[in-house]
């Protein structure tokens, strides 16, 4: 589905004149059925993700496309001759995009035909046999050499979705994976000499920070490979992994193995494994070899399923421009770029408001070398000179930064989106509707920690995005970013945040200042504020967060509130994947199966809310089901 999408938009918005031209291996060489069988892979992948591609198979539309212009953005691929012997009109084909300086890749099906022909013997080929020299001969060698092939294609025709120095993090438990991760990491890179692999064992260098070493090279991968043992569960270092690919949107591969019971994860990239094999099979080369083509291929789907994200947002901007209210346009020679001109009321009688925008648009997480090649493209250029302000934008939560002299910008789109449609006062409908977030940080747990922080940021951002008055009690921590989302989200923050306070407390804040973000509600004790917050008037639902774990069951905020809500007949979310108390009480629930005293959903969304930590997921899916 969002293939398509992304497919209609390129189209609808003439992303780019690239085009690939590929021609039939019929039309250069003899040996046709094992270049058919690469031909026909390649094919299969290049239909799926790209609209702008010519296949040559026959003498009619050689010379049709001999009649088109050649762009230097374009990408001509045939395969070399066996004798060296080609036809006058593929010579000329060649010759056109090699003086219209295009890419041409010539493919080498065999040693004896490695040499492309003039003006073009100096390229290097794509080389089948050196590709294959370290595998077993299978039959299905052919076509993941094709899938190779093709992804070398999407990654320069889509760069922004796709990149071809793909980093691997493979994740897993020493005591009883380290064999199956060592074998698959080594497979992996047998594969394809492009891709790195990341495996702490063999990647820290000895003195080094090892800690500092994995977060770093997980900030930076393109997918997370899980290998689920048995043994697994109990690796607080697996979990914290899985925990920041699945909040900071990282593709996560979730391999099982042996049937390892997944149960118990306390979090799970999904809800059921991706891939599923025995520990055997990784001891058998020629599997081993099969086992890395499956895991790359569906590597590959899931980033570019991840990137295809992107058409929501671009979808987004192009309705605005639809309805006028911003002008948007292609950026000439760049794939999913665009420059966007809106108006900004200002008291300035000498400024026309006139705002102009360059967005680059990627679907991944772009690295630095994306953002150095970004940054390097567009300076002393016309594009440069002409906006006053640049982004480089992407999905990714933690993007915002400036990048250079306060006119390049790293940003995420919720962010640049909810910006745009302030300055352009766009008016949100407010549904007059009350959410509590209920919420402190769990002592001790690390790895929950980070997944509260982000849950807080992801549901009260869905709440005030959605028109609810978000409500809760004054807790410290969350204060900031609340207030932050507020002012990003919504025009009235004073309708849009409804803050709790008992008075032991208002010694430590400027309650003025307060007051300028909220509505605040001040209370003689922590029983009164509660009672105020959720039975004094009516609320749609409680969302409890972590929580305290305290010996005294009576002291326990998660189940005072709990209980109030259940007198008021509020639903209860509880999100186990947060922790703490929260999570103690999601447990016993679903132990006991008993969900209904909470609220009147199934059972699946309940347990959902209890391992999933992809946080804006179920945000959504709550707000949904109001």
């Amino acid at each position: 589905m969002y293939i398509l999408k992304v497919q209609n938009i390129i189209q609808m918005k003439k992303v780019s004149r690239m085009n690939v031209i590929f021609c039939n291996p019929q039309l250069t060489n003899n040996k046709t059925e094992e270049a058919g069988i690469f031909f026909g892979e390649c094919k299969k992948i290049l239909d799926t993700y790209l609209c702008e591609k010519i296949y040559i198979s026959n003498t009619m539309l050689l010379n049709r496309v001999l009649e088109k212009k050649a762009d230097k953005d374009d990408i001509l691929i045939f395969f070399n001759s066996e004798d060296g012997n080609y036809d006058e009109k593929i010579q000329r084909l060649i010759r056109k995009y090699y003086e219209a300086q295009s890419r041409i890749w010539p493919i080498a099906l065999h040693k004896e035909c490695r040499m492309p022909p003039k003006p073009i013997l100096e390229k290097q080929s794509f080389d089948i046999p050196s590709q294959i020299e370290n595998r077993i001969v299978l039959q299905n060698c052919m076509k993941s050499t094709a899938h190779i092939f093709s992804r070398k294609i999407i990654a320069q025709t889509l760069s922004p979705l796709y990149h071809d120095e793909i980093l691997y993090f493979i994740s897993h438990r020493r005591k009883d994976g380290e064999n199956i991760a060592a074998r698959l990491a080594d497979e992996l890179r047998k594969l394809t000499r492009e891709r790195n692999v990341y495996r702490d064992v063999v990647k820290v260098k000895v003195g080094e920070n090892a800690q500092e070493d994995i977060e770093k090279h997980l900030s930076i991968s393109d997918v997370l490979i899980f290998i689920q043992t048995e043994d697994v569960i109990a690796s607080e270092y697996v979990m914290k992994e899985l925990c920041y690919a699945i909040v900071n949107n990282i593709p996560v591969l979730w391999i099982q193995i042996d049937e390892a019971s997944y149960e118990r994860l306390r979090i799970r990239p999904g809800d059921t494994p991706t891939l599923k094999y025995r520990s055997e099979e990784f001891e058998i080369d020629s599997r081993l070899e099969e086992i890395a083509d499956e895991v790359e291929d569906k590597c590959f789907e899931m980033i570019m399923a991840s990137s295809n994200q992107v058409s929501t947002y671009i979808e987004y901007l192009s309705n605005l421009g639809y309805e006028k209210k911003i002008k948007m346009k292609n950026a000439e020679a760049a794939v999913m770029a665009y420059e966007i001109e809106y108006k900004e009321k200002t008291r300035n009688r000498y400024d026309d408001g006139i705002r102009t925008n360059y967005i680059q648009c990627f679907g991944r997480n772009p690295q630095e070398d994306d953002i150095t090649r970004f940054v390097n493209r567009v300076q002393n250029t016309e594009i440069y000179n002409r906006n006053q302000k640049i982004f480089l934008l992407s999905n990714n939560g933690k993007m915002q930064g400036v990048i250079e002299n306060n006119k390049i910008f790293k940003e995420n789109y919720d962010n640049y989106i909810m910006n745009l449609e302030n300055v352009l006062e766009i008016q949100r409908n407010k549904k007059n509707k009350r959410i509590i977030l209920s919420g402190a940080f769990p002592d001790g747990d690390e790895v929950y920690r980070v997944s509260l922080m982000e849950a807080v940021i992801a549901y009260a951002r869905e709440i005030i995005k959605n028109g609810y008055t978000l409500v809760f009690g004054a807790h410290p921590t969350f204060q900031i970013p609340i207030f932050d989302i507020g002012k990003l989200y919504s025009l009235d923050t004073k309708y849009s945040i409804e803050m709790h306070m008992s008075k032991q407390w208002i010694g430590e804040y400027d309650l003025q200042q307060l007051q300028e973000h909220c509505t605040l509600i001040l209370s003689d004790n922590l029983e009164q504020m509660r009672n105020r917050m959720i039975c004094e008037k009516k609320a749609e639902l409680l969302i409890c967060l972590g929580g305290k774990i305290k010996n005294d069951s009576a002291e326990q905020g998660v189940d005072a509130e709990v209980k109030l809500a259940k007198q008021s007949g509020i639903p209860i979310a509880l999100v186990g994947s947060t922790g703490g108390r929260t999570g103690e009480y999601a447990l016993e629930k679903m132990k006991n199966q008993n969900w209904s005293e909470l609220n009147s959903w199934d059972r699946n969304i309940n347990e959902k809310l209890f391992y999933n930590v992809n946080h804006k997921l179920m945000a959504k899916k709550l707000l949904e089901m109001l």
